[in-house]
């Protein structure tokens, strides 16, 4: 018969965390102990009771089986990996933040049981520095880096990833820099007087092409974008919006606030979206580079957007300052295909939905975890979704 024997083991030496060890032996049969649909899942304990994630915990009872591709344990609404089973003993991972205080469950089939006591989560953080140092350079000093990463001095304003993992740092004073953790390298790919390259925008990747694709700031960077393809060794390529459809919002091309940090791709139409200062939505595609007005948000400094992966019409967005309407520091959203939005007889402030707003006046802005309604956000630079 094949066995599967857990044992716990505590090591005086470490008080606060006991170290689970899992000894799993077995002998040359295969037989399995199935699980009986028609008897209710047994729960009486588990331990240890708090942890971190990918800690091991195990669960006892019975009825459990040991087809483990059939078990699914949950600590709140998150899903544990299960590693192994004896029929009256699981063994598990705990999952990434699924709540400080947790209820545990058991589902095999159409049974879903719960442990009667609750675990503790600790949240586990680590800072590793991979590039630069404590001694940033002054925002009128240029940025070190031709000695490594270790050597390299830098003040850091976005950062953005792409598929093979290259991180892309925009650095005061208009740099940007591209660095390869694995290869222990940094490299400068664009600069603000060579290039035009502004530093306040956001270096986004789009998630079909890793190129990188990034707004503008400056007066004379009307309606212009930069890009840059790794398959041309990110070498910085301009392109500027040809025609336009304002439609019925009448702004005038010579518009004042001709800001507009981000070029973000909605996968749902294949076109690219971006907002001007002024709190104009554009439709850009991106064959031809014509453009069309779609909404008007309130007006603000708005840092980044980015389209939610899967409400992919959903196109988010942080509040730096307070708005027009009132928006401080927020974090809003609104869905780019509904129509009542797309002709200017609706303003999209109507139709926004806030995520996150404060009540106060701007000089309430501030950190503060906790709920949404407590929360405070100070100068919101970049959102994202993993």
């Amino acid at each position: 018969m094949k066995r599967l024997i857990f044992k716990t083991v505590f090591l005086p030496a470490i008080p606060v965390m006991a170290l689970l060890l899992a000894v799993i032996s077995c002998n040359d049969s295969n037989k399995e102990v199935p699980h009986d649909p028609n008897q209710r899942i047994v729960l009486t304990t588990f331990e240890p009771d708090s942890g971190r994630i990918r800690d091991m915990v195990l669960l006892n009872g019975d009825n459990f089986g040991t087809d483990i591709s059939a078990i699914k344990v949950f600590f709140n609404s998150s899903e544990a990996k299960v590693v192994g089973s004896t029929g009256t003993r699981l063994l598990v991972r705990v999952p990434r933040l699924p709540g400080d205080n947790c209820i545990v469950s058991v589902q095999i089939g159409s049974q879903r049981r719960e442990y009667l006591h609750e675990f503790r989560y600790q949240v586990s953080s680590s800072v590793t520095t991979i590039a630069g140092n404590d001694e940033p350079t002054d925002d009128g000093n240029a940025p070190i880096w031709e000695n490594g990463l270790d050597n390299s001095r830098l003040t850091p304003v976005y950062m953005g990833i792409d598929r093979e993992n290259n991180l892309f740092v925009s650095v005061r004073p208009g740099y940007l820099f591209r660095i390869n953790v694995r290869e222990n390298t940094i490299t400068l790919v664009a600069t603000e007087a060579q290039h035009g390259y502004e530093q306040r925008c956001l270096p986004y990747v789009n998630p079909l092409t890793n190129v990188i694709q990034l707004g503008s700031e400056a007066i004379d960077g009307r309606d212009k974008f930069m890009f840059m393809d790794p398959k041309e060794g990110w070498a910085p390529k301009i392109n500027y919006i040809r025609t336009w459809n304002w439609h019925n919002f009448l702004i005038p091309q010579g518009r004042d606030n001709v800001a507009h940090y981000n070029c973000v791709l909605n996968e749902a139409d294949g076109h690219y979206y971006t907002r001007y200062g002024t709190g104009l939505i554009a439709r850009i595609n991106p064959e031809t580079w014509h453009a069309e007005a779609i909404g008007m948000t309130p007006s603000g400094r708005v840092m980044s957007m980015v389209f939610h992966p899967e409400n992919k019409n959903q196109l988010w967005m942080g509040y730096w300052e307070e708005s027009t309407a009132g928006y401080n520091n927020a974090i809003c959203y609104v869905d780019v295909s509904d129509t009542t939005c797309l002709w200017g007889d609706t303003p999209i402030r109507g139709l926004m939905t806030t995520f996150r707003r404060a009540s106060s006046p701007i000089s309430a802005a501030g950190h503060r975890d906790g709920p949404l309604n407590l929360a405070q956000f100070s100068a919101i630079r970049q959102i994202n979704f993993d």
